[in-house]
C-alpha cells in the first residue's frame, strides 16, 4: 500500500468517527453547528492529506530518512572503529599521519610516541675515466652498474612528555663483510652497517634545547640538510671533503623557534671527520683522512677536544622551509645566512716520538646563503680549512711546511617547470694544498676540484615521497684528494704512472630512485 492510500484510509476513517459521533450526540445540541465543525475539520485533514500526496510523490522524504539512518549507522560504526585501534588495554594506539611523522605508535595519555620513518636510494651509475696511456696496470676506463646507495630506517619520538625526544637510525651496509671457508667466500650476514643518529634530546620550551650521543656536528649546511633532500643524486665532493659528519658528544641550540630569525647551535665532544687532511704518501697517492669518532669507544678516538658551531639568521620565510634544498611552486619566498666554526686538537696513539708529518690540529670556517623564490632556488657557500702538522715536512724545490690551507666553494640552484620536474645545476671548486708534498713531479695535479653537474628530478604526483633524480657530471680536474666512492666519482691518483699524462675529463652519470615512507 502506497503512503497516499494510507493517509486516505485514515481520513475517511476519522470522517466516519467525527458522523458517528455528531449522530450519537445529544439531540438538545444544534444539528446545524455540528455539522459545521465537522466539515471544518474534515476540510482541514483533507488539505493535510493533500500536502502529503504532493510530497509524498516526489519520495525524497524517503531518501532523507534512509539518509538519517545511514549516518547514524556509520557514526556508530566509526566510533567503535577508533576503540578499536588501540594495541593493549592501556590504550596505545598506532596509525599513520604525514604531519606527525609518518607511522606512530603512541600512548593515549600522551606520554610516549615512536615514529617510524625509512628510506630508500636504489641508483645506476656510469663512471668513465681517460686512462689512455697509462699501461695495463690502469683501472678501467668505464664502471658501470647498480647499487643501493641507501637504506635506513629512523626510530624517533619522545618519552615521559614531549620535551624528552629521541632518535636512532641504522644503517643498512652497501658493502656486507664476508668470510671464506670451502674454498668459497660467503655473506658474513652483516647486513646492518652502522648506526648513524644515537641521541637523547631535552626541550626546555624556551628556544633552548641540548642534545647527548651521536650525530651531525653543526657545520656545512650542504651536510646538514638530509641526503633525501638533496637536489643532485649526491652532496658535492667539497662537501665531502671537508664535512665533519657524525660525532659522538654534547649540542647546545638556542632560539630557531616560530618568529625568531636566529638560531645557534654548539657542539663539543670527541673527534669530527676531516677528510684530505693527511699528508701524501706518494706521488700518486691521496691525501689520508681522520675517521673521527664514528661509533668509537672512548678510548679509540684519539682527540684532546672538538668544537663545531653555527649561527644562523632567518631573514624571511620560515624555518621549516630551510630543511630541504628544494622550493616548490607555491612555497613562500624566503632566505638564510649562515655561518660555522670548527676546532679540534689531535693526540698522539702512542707514548714514543711522533712523525712530523702527523696531523696535530685544524680549524675552519664556512659561511652560506641560501634563498627560495617559491618555485625556484639558489645555494651557495664557501669553506676555509688550516690543517697543522707536528713538524716541518719537505715540499717541491727543496722548502718545508708545517700546515696545509685548504679551500672550497659550490653554487647551486633548481629551477620547477611545474609541479613534478624541477630542473637542477651545481658548480664546486676546492683545494686541498697537498700537491707541494708529491715532491715527485708526475704531471698531475691531485689537489684540485673542479666540477660541474646538471640534471632533473621528477616527483611522482607532485609529492616528495617518490623521486627520480638524474643527473651529468663532468671533471675538468683530475679527481685525486676529492673523490668518494659513495658520490660515483673514481679516483685518477691511483691510475697515474708518472708518464706525464693527465687523467682530466673524468664524467659521470647518475639515475636514482629514492622512496620515502
Amino acid at each position: 500500500m502506497t503512503p497516499t492510500a494510507i493517509l486516505s484510509a485514515l481520513a475517511g476513517a476519522t470522517t466516519l468517527s467525527l458522523a458517528g459521533a455528531a449522530i450519537a450526540a445529544d439531540s438538545g445540541t444544534d444539528m446545524a453547528q455540528q455539522i459545521a465543525e465537522l466539515r471544518a475539520a474534515n476540510e482541514a485533514l483533507a488539505a493535510k492529506v493533500n500536502r502529503l500526496e504532493q510530497s509524498a510523490g516526489n519520495e525524497n522524504w524517503l531518501t532523507e530518512e534512509r539518509a538519517d539512518e545511514i549516518r547514524s549507522i556509520v557514526s556508530d560504526v566509526l566510533a567503535d572503529a577508533g576503540s578499536r585501534d588501540s594495541l593493549q588495554s592501556a590504550g596505545m594506539t598506532g596509525g599513520w599521519n604525514k604531519d606527525q611523522g609518518g607511522f606512530f605508535l603512541a600512548s593515549s595519555s600522551g606520554d610516549f610516541k615512536l615514529n617510524i620513518k625509512g628510506q630508500v636510494q636504489v641508483r645506476w651509475a656510469f663512471n668513465h675515466r681517460d686512462n689512455e696511456g697509462l699501461g695495463a696496470t690502469a683501472s678501467k676506463e668505464n664502471s658501470w652498474g647498480v647499487e643501493n646507495r641507501r637504506t635506513k630506517l629512523t626510530f624517533a619520538g619522545f618519552v615521559v612528555d614531549p620535551s624528552w625526544t629521541y632518535e636512532v637510525k641504522p644503517v643498512f651496509n652497501r658493502t656486507p663483510g664476508s668470510v671464506s671457508g670451502g674454498g668459497a667466500t660467503f655473506s658474513s650476514g652483516n647486513i646492518v652497517g652502522s648506526v648513524e643518529d644515537a641521541w637523547v634530546q631535552k626541550d626546555y620550551g624556551n628556544g633552548m634545547m641540548w642534545r647527548a650521543g651521536q650525530f651531525k656536528t653543526p657545520f656545512l649546511r650542504e651536510e646538514m640538510v638530509s641526503s633525501s633532500s638533496q637536489l643532485a643524486a649526491e652532496r658535492s665532493l667539497v662537501n665531502d671533503v671537508f664535512s665533519t659528519k657524525f660525532a659522538q658528544g654534547l649540542q647546545v641550540e638556542f632560539g630557531g623557534r616560530a618568529g625568531e630569525q636566529w638560531r645557534a647551535q654548539v657542539f663539543y665532544g670527541d673527534g669530527m671527520r676531516a677528510n684530505a687532511t693527511s699528508v701524501p704518501t706518494g706521488a700518486t697517492a691521496n691525501a689520508g683522512s681522520y675517521a673521527g669518532s664514528y661509533t668509537t669507544a672512548f678510548n679509540a678516538n684519539t682527540t684532546n677536544y672538538a668544537f663545531s658551531g653555527r649561527l644562523e639568521y632567518l631573514g624571511q620565510g620560515q624555518w621549516k622551509a630551510m630543511r630541504d634544498f628544494n622550493s616548490y611552486i607555491g612555497d613562500e619566498k624566503g632566505w638564510m645566512v649562515g655561518f660555522g666554526g670548527m676546532a679540534q686538537s689531535l693526540r698522539p696513539t702512542n707514548e714514543g716520538t711522533v712523525a712530523a708529518s702527523t696531523v696535530d690540529a685544524m680549524w675552519g670556517v664556512t659561511a652560506d646563503f641560501t634563498y627560495n623564490f617559491g618555485g625556484a632556488s639558489l645555494f651557495a657557500y664557501g669553506v676555509y680549512r688550516n690543517v697543522g702538522l707536528t713538524g716541518d715536512v719537505a715540499t717541491r724545490g727543496g722548502g718545508v711546511s708545517d700546515s696545509m690551507d685548504q679551500w672550497g666553494a659550490v653554487i647551486q640552484g633548481g629551477y620547477f617547470l611545474n609541479t613534478e620536474v624541477e630542473l637542477f645545476a651545481r658548480y664546486e671548486i676546492g683545494d686541498t694544498d697537498t700537491d707541494k708534498f708529491r715532491t715527485a713531479e708526475t704531471g698531475v695535479e691531485l689537489e684540485s676540484n673542479s666540477i660541474v653537474t646538471a640534471g632533473v628530478n621528477y616527483f611522482f604526483g607532485g609529492v616528495k615521497d617518490i623521486k627520480w633524480t638524474t643527473d651529468f657530471g663532468y671533471a675538468f680536474a683530475p679527481v685525486g684528494d676529492f673523490n668518494s666512492s659513495g658520490t660515483d666519482w673514481l679516483s685518477d691518483g691511483s691510475s697515474t704512472t708518472g708518464n706525464g699524462s693527465s687523467n682530466d675529463g673524468q664524467w659521470v652519470f647518475r639515475t636514482q630512485l629514492q622512496l620515502l615512507f
